[in-house]
């Protein structure tokens, strides 16, 4: 009897582990500090704007086939020279985010440092994107959310976007 009061308590609990294992991760050459929702994975790859060359990075995490990003890009040296032309290109990665999920830019976009929301497609179907930018003399930042938008995990998704620190 006792051994399977001990087996049936041990069942729930394990039904009861949360699939969100939260931990701290500073990301981004040590440029930012959040806490992810699992172990974050970083890629990088170089991009092209405007005749430059910028290594961008993304630290990701997927739960429940939800995406939790930091996604970095050191400004190259003539833009951090160059505040308007790297205002232009922090603007050009936003408007990209519409873009990308199908949905047109609206005419003012979303402030520095402000969280936004776009619903859009993608091949998979329905998806939502919360996110945040940043614009730094050295760097743009951007805190990412994504899923589908029926699974969108809302309260994971701000205290994720709330939890971004921006170091340097």
């Amino acid at each position: 009897m006792r051994f399977g009061l001990i087996v049936v308590l041990a069942g729930l609990l394990l039904g009861c582990t949360p699939n969100y294992n939260w931990r701290e991760a500073t990301v981004a050459d040590g440029a930012v500090k959040a806490f992810f929702p699992d172990r974050p994975l970083t890629q990088q790859r170089p991009l092209e704007y405007s005749d430059h060359e910028v290594l961008f990075s993304l630290a990701t995490a997927t739960v429940d086939q939800a995406v939790f990003a930091v996604a970095y890009a050191p400004l190259p040296e003539p833009l951090r020279h160059k505040p308007e032309q790297a205002r232009e290109f922090a603007l050009s990665v936003v408007g990209s985010l519409y873009r990308n999920l199908g949905v047109a830019e609206p005419a003012e976009l979303p402030k520095e440092g402000v969280p936004f929301i776009i619903d859009g497609v993608s091949p998979q179907g329905s998806v939502r994107m919360q996110a945040v930018v940043w614009l730094t003399e050295h760097a743009l930042i951007e805190g990412i959310v994504t899923a589908d938008q029926a699974t969108f995990p809302q309260q994971q998704a701000e205290q994720f976007l709330q939890s971004l620190e921006v170091i340097r």
